[in-house]
């Protein structure tokens, strides 16, 4: 059993205008959803009317980054952020976004929340991560180490560290075989209806090889610049858990974070502050922090992709 650690308590803003950004807004979510699942479907239909090798390359890429965003999504499932029932925040969450992903919520709550718990203490369980593959998970690297991470991630050469991500995400507290009944019934409808109409292959190379592919290589750059920041010698070691000071916000626009931090994700330091703050709010939350001194002084905020790729590859930022 874990040791309670004690919690570092930052007055960072005043309760009423905290209360403000409390609340539940399923519609948001469920708009959130149909809009990400309507790109896929979108995409399919575009590689299916035009069966050329290049429109199916971009129609993987795309399609990873929109199961990543399912996965962003799935993550307000797991804080019970979708609705206020937790039976019905559960179903929905299962249903359009997890099942499809070939994980259920409870299972990614039990890891998740753990991770909240015991945040870059010995007891946080994504330690696995860099006692198993120390080199891909220690910042920084180098250039030619940190981009070949993301060609094997996008090769299908990543399976062993993706089998050890599963193992997490199947965490689930009682018995499994419901959640896996549930997920290998939804897949069988669909592998059914796609070898029906003939379109099998599409199914494996849209959706299974994106999966495992580019939906990975999505996680990797999300997780590393969540938390990678502070002495390495520190990581995982720390008797005293620090929201503010263990994790990193990385504020991006346009494409990149339509692509690699959908629904403010990436302000996580805002995350971990207050994590039942729906990430739809976090932007904003954002905003009102970083005009307090404390948060300012002690806050590591990146200001997009490129500085991330400097600061994870140890080059001076200009």
């Amino acid at each position: 059993m874990s040791k309670p650690y004690d919690h570092v308590n930052w007055d960072l803003i005043d309760d009423n205008k905290l209360r403000a950004f409390n609340s539940h807004n399923v519609w948001r979510w469920l708009v959130a959803v149909a809009l990400e699942w309507l790109l896929i479907a979108a995409t399919i239909a575009l590689c299916l009317a035009w069966p050329l090798w290049w429109v199916w390359v971009l129609g993987v890429l795309l399609i990873g980054t929109r199961q990543h965003g399912l996965a962003v999504l799935s993550h307000e499932g797991a804080h019970h952020l979708v609705a206020r029932s937790h039976f019905w925040n559960d179903i929905l969450t299962n249903c359009l976004t997890t099942f499809w992903l070939l994980y259920p919520v409870q299972g990614y709550r039990t890891t998740h929340l753990r991770h909240h718990r015991y945040l870059e203490t010995p007891d946080d369980p994504t330690r696995v991560s860099i006692d198993r593959y120390p080199s891909e998970w220690t910042f920084p690297m180098p250039p030619r180490r940190f981009i070949s991470m993301f060609v094997r991630d996008l090769t299908l050469l990543s399976q062993r560290a993706e089998l050890t991500l599963m193992k997490c995400l199947w965490d689930v507290p009682g018995k499994r075989a419901p959640y896996a009944a549930g997920i290998i019934a939804l897949h069988a409808i669909v592998i059914a209806v796609a070898a029906w109409t003939g379109h099998i292959w599409a199914y494996v190379c849209l959706w299974l090889v994106p999966l495992c592919t580019v939906t990975v290589a999505c996680y990797r750059l999300r997780s590393v610049a969540e938390h990678s920041v502070g002495p390495r010698s520190e990581r995982y070691s720390r008797s005293v858990v620090d929201n503010l000071r263990t994790t990193r916000t990385t504020t991006a626009s346009g494409l990149s974070q339509f692509l690699f931090n959908p629904y403010n994700i990436s302000y996580h330091i805002e995350h971990h502050l207050f994590p039942t703050i729906s990430a739809f709010r976090l932007r904003d939350l954002h905003a009102v922090l970083r005009e307090n001194p404390v948060y300012a002084n002690n806050a590591h905020v990146t200001h997009g992709h490129r500085e991330l790729f400097r600061e994870l590859t140890g080059r001076q930022i200009v």
